[in-house]
């Protein structure tokens, strides 16, 4: 696989964000650090399978409340969450990537950890401008979405472990077989340190918004 057509790292990466979303990059950060804070929040009492879940769940609603307060929009085609801008034309998502993901100088692209369905894969077609020649053939669940993924459709890529996040803001431009996006004709880089302070009793979907109070040192 070959690497993406450009990669913003550092400086350039914090201007590329500001510019091409309105938002910070310390917005993205604190997205991450929420997601790994309620992944390491999952006791022995939590299912197995809650961990990825979780990494990824709390993330997105925060991303997602950030550019609502920003102006943009709530989109949910097919249950993929969108945050949709009409001012900048852009939607974003977030999705779990795999150990690849944050990367600058891998020799592969990342591929995101699960299958992302038919809406996301008619997204990645529009951001490479292959506009299907008879829209009107289009299964009726993509037609009906069109004017949402008319705009360029990028995700908040993140990779979590116990005591390690890594995470980009990317726009796909190739899947697999399998409906994993392979392929980035942008990527970039956030550099994201772990929560030093994580609450253990921390349970964000039992009662109001409530983040749990963390300290970074960047």
């Amino acid at each position: 696989m070959a690497r993406a057509e450009r990669t913003y790292h550092g400086i350039e990466a914090e201007q590329k964000l500001l510019d091409l979303t309105g938002l910070g990059i310390e917005v993205f950060r604190r997205a991450a650090q929420m997601g790994f804070a309620e992944r390491a929040n999952c006791n022995v009492f939590a299912t197995v399978t809650t961990p990825g879940p979780a990494a990824w769940r709390y993330p997105s609603r925060f991303i997602r409340s950030a550019c609502f307060d920003a102006g943009w929009r709530l989109d949910n085609p097919k249950n993929l969450p969108l945050a949709v801008s009409d001012e900048l034309k852009i939607n974003l998502t977030v999705s779990s990537g795999d150990e690849v993901t944050g990367l600058v100088y891998s020799s592969k692209q990342p591929r995101t950890k699960n299958p992302k369905g038919s809406i996301l894969e008619a997204a990645v077609t529009r951001n490479t401008n292959q506009v299907p020649l008879f829209p009107e053939l289009e299964p009726e669940n993509i037609r009906e979405f069109h004017h949402t993924l008319g705009y360029p459709t990028w995700v908040f890529l993140l990779y979590i472990t116990d005591d390690e996040i890594r995470a980009e803001l990317s726009l796909p431009n190739e899947m697999d077989g399998s409906d994993h996006i392979t392929g980035w004709a942008e990527r970039i880089i956030i550099g994201v340190m772990p929560p030093d302070v994580i609450g253990e009793d921390f349970e964000p979907e039992t009662g109001p918004d409530i983040l749990p109070e963390i300290t970074v040192n960047m």
